[in-house]
């Protein structure tokens, strides 16, 4: 069951808006548990999700999918080094029906737009959602409302129409502020390698582009921005 808040997503009527939620999975790594999302499938390759690099430790290794009572296996083909911006990883998987690719948002909404969380919380093997609004946006990293838990990293944060605006790397060490990787600043690499794995041979040099090659970003990631510096992640 999906839950928001205590209700059953599952039950609203306007239950197209949701359809997003069968791009979710649980991912453990190691001691390490937090939630990824599906944002591409094909016949040839499987399926290719996203999460946070810290969940899988920033390494190439494998790891652990959990979806609908389905255990897979997945290889983690990508994942940022631990200084460099942005903590996000690229897992691909064998093909599982019940899983279907989520729509990648190409813009980043303005401060006051409705937007969802969805994760799974630290040994729960159902999704939660939580509900709020886009705070600001500042050096590629966006805030909203969404008063996350454990568990949650890695996982999608939805536009009120469904669609991928973001994931969830951390959250304010005291109150409800959750930090977010916007979409905008990994959506054209992933389309990109995408392309390639369909008409080309699987080019993962393309991925390279996930991390921010902003010199003032990486300063501010690792040493003087106090936003930074306040993430706890979850």
């Amino acid at each position: 069951m999906v839950t928001a808040n205590g209700c059953d997503l599952n039950r609203q009527k306007d239950s197209g808006k949701y359809d997003c939620l069968r791009s979710v999975v649980k991912i453990y790594c190691g001691p390490n548990e937090g939630t990824a999302i599906c944002v591409h499938f094909s016949d040839s390759f499987g399926h290719l999700f996203l999460s946070c690099a810290h969940v899988v430790q920033h390494k190439i290794q494998k790891v652990i999918l959990r979806h609908d009572g389905h255990v897979i296996r997945g290889s983690v083909i990508y994942a940022t080094p631990k200084d460099v911006p942005h903590d996000i990883a690229v897992i691909i998987s064998k093909q599982t029906p019940e899983i279907t690719p989520c729509q990648i948002s190409d813009i980043t909404h303005a401060p006051g737009h409705k937007v969802f969380a969805v994760g799974y919380a630290c040994k729960e093997n159902v999704t939660s959602t939580i509900f709020g609004r886009v705070l600001s946006i500042s050096l590629g990293l966006l805030t909203t409302t969404c008063n996350v838990c454990k568990g949650f990293s890695g996982g999608p944060v939805f536009t009120n129409e469904g669609k991928l605006l973001g994931l969830t790397i951390g959250k304010l060490s005291v109150g409800t502020v959750n930090f977010v990787l916007p979409s905008a600043e990994f959506v054209e690499t992933i389309k990109t390698y995408i392309h390639t794995n369909v008409y080309f041979f699987p080019d993962l040099t393309v991925l390279n582009n996930l991390e921010s090659k902003c010199s003032l970003r990486k300063f501010l990631w690792n040493n003087g921005n106090p936003n930074f510096n306040i993430i706890c992640h979850v």
